[in-house]
């Protein structure tokens, strides 16, 4: 081949080579520009697109006094977006490690790793690395001193209980992964929980928002502010009073409750194990059996102070009057034709009327009075008015986890049956159940809805959003019966009574004990059981109810409810009196009415 010939090849071949390039690069321009531009232009918008959220503030629990029980504080998450460090700065590693309190290698490891790889194997750029959780503001301070801008500080809220244990059954907590567990916190989420705002703009090549462009921009709405009945004050009472009857008594639980009759408002519900709001992630601490609220979710054959029932249907259906009188010496009586067995008392009483009965908490005679009412007017009769008391179903207190007990229907009896659930025995109730029947006297016959929410506020201008007024859940009795009763509990705090340490001198105090025998390998034990007191002050004008119930208290004797939760009962109301500034009753006390025995 002639040289000529050859150079004219080689040009050919370059005019070749030139035109395929160009052909390959016009083919790649058609495709990015028109074939593939649509993806190519959402991940370009999506690139500079910024969607930032802004999280709004849980909001605060406090009680009636306006004392912060619950609160969000702020925190940082301290993290390093990789792509824009500088240089110079990974000579900062150590002080970062040293103000974060971290591993100088985590520091190097997060400065590296700018990438990372997802399911199918695709590299994607790394913007943000987290180096620390829940910073506190000087904690920030001293990062920003640092002048490294690729480090940047996220705001949180951190869920926090400035009182610690304080009505810890009560409110709840908020668990780890930022969702409401129990209590108050859970039950009123809705209106705690707030709502997110956002920010959505656009930002640079160096991953700086450009503000002039911001698209929208949405504020974030904090929770509202929800304020409960209760007192700090009665309710440091009552965990004090049951952390020292632990001390002395070592017993399995104990529950105190207190409330305003009248209105159903609570101001102390305190359990016994408790724990520590702050620390409810830690099992030695906080175990899940100190967590459960007991006073709705445990039950327990009530015992003496159930009487109150039984005594306060046959005086409303005029059955009985405080003068009528009953053999307490009796070991069986008839009932519906057949003879039915008593249980014994602790002590002998003989013949005695209603007065003594009730002072002296006698077993035989409220029984018989018990079973002269189902006798005359019907067992599914008798059934009702224990219905009425709030026995048998929910209570309705909002803290969640709460049974209805067990209140067996007249069809499930058995021949022992009537004969021992007018005193206490054959029911299980839980201590709301029972603390709302004992106000049931002192609200002259009202069984009133317990109530633990006084009203919802708004967070910046503290006004009412929500206000929740008493409510009652009808009547069990009348208002004279109710005073009758009230008086016939007096005596029980009295002279000859089985609490007369419950009586605080001026103020009357009304209330009935309870000591009740345990079911253990289903036998009643001898050793095993339940004390307590449910009483209320002054009886002429009721202003405070209180329940105490100590679960198996050890000592010498019985522990019976009167040696064991009365002077615990005197103990709070005495505290409860000085807090809540209560005059001493002046007027003379609602008396019984005349009554005919019918």
């Amino acid at each position: 081949m002639s040289l000529p010939h050859a150079r004219r090849m080689r040009y050919r071949s370059l005019a070749w080579g030139v035109s395929v390039c160009f052909v390959a690069v016009l083919c790649r321009l058609v495709w990015l520009h028109w074939i593939d531009a649509p993806r190519l232009r959402a991940e370009a918008l999506q690139a500079r697109r910024v969607l930032q959220s802004k999280s709004c503030r849980r909001g605060e629990i406090r009680d009636a006094q306006d004392n912060l029980l619950a609160i969000s504080e702020n925190v940082w998450d301290i993290g390093v977006d990789p792509d824009v460090l500088q240089k110079g700065d990974r000579g900062r590693i150590s002080e970062i490690a040293l103000i974060l309190g971290i591993p100088a290698t985590k520091v190097i490891e997060a400065f590296n790793n700018s990438v990372r790889l997802d399911a199918e194997g695709d590299e994607h750029k790394i913007r943000w690395t987290i180096l620390a959780h829940e910073c506190g503001e000087d904690v920030v301070k001293r990062i920003k001193a640092l002048g490294v801008k690729a480090l940047r500080a996220e705001l949180k809220y951190r869920r926090s209980y400035p009182k610690g244990q304080l009505a810890s059954h009560v409110i709840g907590y908020v668990n780890k992964e930022g969702e409401p567990a129990a209590g108050i916190e859970r039950v009123m989420n809705s209106l705690l929980v707030g709502q997110n705002g956002w920010i959505e703009s656009e930002r640079d090549g160096r991953h700086r928002e450009i503000a002039s462009i911001r698209l929208r921009e949405v504020a974030p709405v904090d929770g509202s502010t929800v304020v409960l009945t209760l007192n700090s004050l009665v309710q440091k009472t009552c965990e004090d009073a049951l952390a020292a009857a632990a001390a002395r008594y070592n017993p399995k639980s104990g529950i105190i409750i207190v409330s305003e009759p009248r209105t159903g408002r609570i101001l102390g519900l305190a359990n016994w194990p408790t724990y520590d709001l702050n620390r409810f992630w830690d099992p030695k601490s906080a175990p899940m059996d100190s967590q459960r609220n007991r006073a709705v979710s445990d039950v327990y054959e009530p015992g003496s102070v159930f009487k109150i029932v039984s005594i306060s249907g046959a005086l409303e259906e005029h059955l009985i009057t405080p003068n009528s009188v009953y053999d307490c010496g009796a070991t069986s009586v008839p009932y519906r034709g057949r003879m039915v067995s008593l249980p014994a008392d602790s002590h002998p009483l003989g013949v005695v009327d209603i007065r003594h009965i009730v002072r002296e908490s006698s077993n035989r005679g409220t029984v018989q009075v018990g079973m002269q009412y189902a006798e005359r007017l019907g067992e599914e009769k008798f059934f009702a008015l224990v219905k009425s008391f709030g026995f048998g179903s929910n209570s309705g207190l909002i803290t969640g986890a709460e049974v209805p007990g067990l209140l067996i229907s007249p069809k499930n009896w058995d021949g022992m049956t009537i004969s021992r659930m007018p005193m206490g025995h054959s029911i299980s109730v839980t201590a709301m159940q029972m603390h709302c029947a004992m106000s049931v006297i002192a609200a002259d016959g009202l069984l009133m809805q317990p109530q633990l929410v006084l009203r919802v506020e708004d967070p910046k201008t503290k006004s009412p959003i929500l206000s929740y007024m008493p409510r009652s859940r009808g009547r069990a009795i009348s208002e004279s019966t109710a005073h009758e009763v009230a008086t016939l509990l007096r005596a029980v705090c009295g002279k000859g009574g089985t609490a007369p340490i419950a009586d605080i001198p001026g103020y009357e105090v009304a209330g009935k004990t309870g000591t009740t025998q345990k079911i253990i390998n289903g036998k009643y034990s001898t050793t095993h059981h339940v004390a307590s007191f449910s009483g209320f002050f002054p009886v002429g004008d009721p202003r405070l109810a209180i329940t105490v119930i100590i679960d198996e208290p050890q000592g010498e004797g019985v522990a019976y409810g009167g040696k064991v939760s009365a002077p615990i009962f005197r103990e709070v109301a005495e505290k409860c009196i000085r807090w809540l500034d209560l005059p001493p009753m002046t007027a003379v006390p609602r008396g019984p009415l005349a009554r005919t025995e019918q």
